[in-house]
């Protein structure tokens, strides 16, 4: 019976993979495209993609620049970009370019009015690879996508790939640069890789984060390279479905040495969920004043069993930042709520040439604790030069959080505020400068314990 059942499952590969081999390939210069860098060749490459509607196939780009507005993708679909091809965002505002669309989700999701036009654009699709070695270029930095407060928020400036509603995604070997938004946008799908990408958004305005994950399950991202202007890798959640079973692995993330976001981030949208994260050898540099780790329950989200070890920061202004709070946001039909943090743990975490003098922030709001935080064989060599230790530490105030708005505490390396077990083993806290104030100031805590 075990011969027979290895037999069937050979032959079942087989068939598979005879059935991949034979998906038929289609090249966009077959239906009319020019590749000239100059003709709109947006008409061209979609009929080429829509050739793939009944069986699926693979739609090859090569040998050329492909101006486009937006592409819709269809299931069962490889979209290959050669090395040797430049897919470039047309510089337009006009809806037959990027219309605006409002996204269709299963829950009510805040990202609703967010997001609402993109370059290459996955609706409800599955089993979709964008890959090739080729670059995706946005050319985000057209006039008018630069004035970010006169256009309002990121509905109006297309990023280069979102998925909506979608299952089995993988983006691999591919460059994306120059976003005018977001770069790239997952939203209640499952089943996402994402490997081997480059990102840089260039040094531009807000809001060009690298990856956003938005409620999405069972996600891997690894072995990439990051350059963004604000969040690097930025989890959210805007409905219940929120963020579940995730892996993150041997990524650099560099933030460019600007003011806005974070290397790290989950939130600061948080209304469902953050869960088994799996987070491990990362190089996170250059954000400025901000956060290399960024963790925020904001909107009632519940954080549970994060686990973040083997990575190292360098160039930022604060290694970890976790805030439990209340903004009060909610969708249709949802209360508002607070949340919960629980069960964090950062192990073998290396952190050198902070730019600022701020502590690590970890603080919940009184009468809501953050639970169970684990923080072993950390080494940080802080900025130090503080001669004063009488600072004053705000509670949050709704506005917007970054670690970087407490200032300098009265502690040098970890202010822990309204949290439940926390415990530093083995860790090495120190100055490069000197300083005046302790490592470690706790205000209503319980249980901290200090392990060597």
């Amino acid at each position: 019976m075990k011969k027979i059942s290895i037999t069937l499952l050979t032959f079942l590969s087989f068939l598979c993979t005879h059935a991949q081999n034979n998906k038929t390939v289609y090249n966009v210069y077959d239906f009319g495209a020019k590749g000239d860098g100059v003709t709109n060749d947006q008409a061209a490459i979609q009929k080429a993609i829509d050739s793939c509607k009944e069986n699926g196939g693979t739609v090859v780009l090569e040998k050329g620049i492909f101006l486009t507005g937006q592409l819709l993708l269809v299931n069962n679909l490889t979209l290959k970009i050669n090395s040797t091809a430049t897919i470039l965002g047309i510089k337009s505002d006009d809806e037959k370019d990027y219309p605006h669309h409002l996204i269709d989700t299963k829950y009510p999701n805040r990202m609703l009015q967010d997001c609402q036009r993109r370059l290459i654009y996955g609706n409800k699709v599955h089993n979709v690879t964008i890959t090739g070695g080729g670059t995706i270029n946005g050319q985000g930095d057209y006039e008018p996508w630069m004035h970010v407060k006169e256009i309002g928020t990121e509905k109006d400036r297309p990023s280069i790939l979102a998925f909506v509603g979608c299952n089995a995604i993988t983006v691999s070997n591919i460059s994306l640069i120059k976003p005018a938004c977001w770069t790239q946008v997952y939203i209640e799908s499952d089943n996402i890789t994402i490997q081997k990408i480059k990102v840089d958004t260039g040094q531009l305005t807000p809001n060009r984060d690298g990856i956003d994950i938005v409620d999405c399950h069972n996600v891997l991202i690894e072995d990439s390279f990051i350059q963004s202007e604000d969040d690097g890798i930025c989890f959210k959640s805007g409905s219940e479905y929120g963020c579940k079973d995730i892996v993150v692995r041997r990524c650099l993330l560099d933030k460019l040495n600007v003011k806005a976001g974070n290397c790290f981030k989950l939130g600061t949208d948080g209304l469902g969920s953050f869960m088994n994260f799996d987070v491990s050898e990362l190089m996170l540099q250059n954000a400025y004043q901000n956060s290399a780790f960024c963790i925020e329950s904001m909107d009632g989200a519940v954080i549970d069993n994060l686990n973040f070890r083997d990575c190292q920061i360098t160039n930022c202004g604060q290694a970890i930042f976790i805030l439990l709070a209340n903004r009060k946001r909610t969708v249709p039909n949802r209360q508002t709520r607070i949340g919960t943090i629980s069960n964090i743990q950062f192990k073998n975490i290396v952190g050198t040439n902070f730019t600022q003098q701020y502590p690590s922030i970890i603080t919940g709001i009184k009468g809501h604790n953050i639970q169970n935080v684990t923080l072993e064989n950390l080494n940080f060599e802080l900025k130090g030069g503080i001669q004063t230790n009488d600072q004053t530490v705000m509670e949050y105030d709704g506005k917007y959080p970054e670690g970087s708005y407490f200032g300098n505490t009265n502690a040098f390396g970890f202010f822990i505020r309204h949290t439940d077990t926390v415990t530093f083993k083995n860790c090495k806290i120190t100055t490069k400068l000197s300083d005046k104030r302790p490592w470690l100031i706790q205000e209503d805590t319980k249980n901290v314990y200090q392990l060597n």
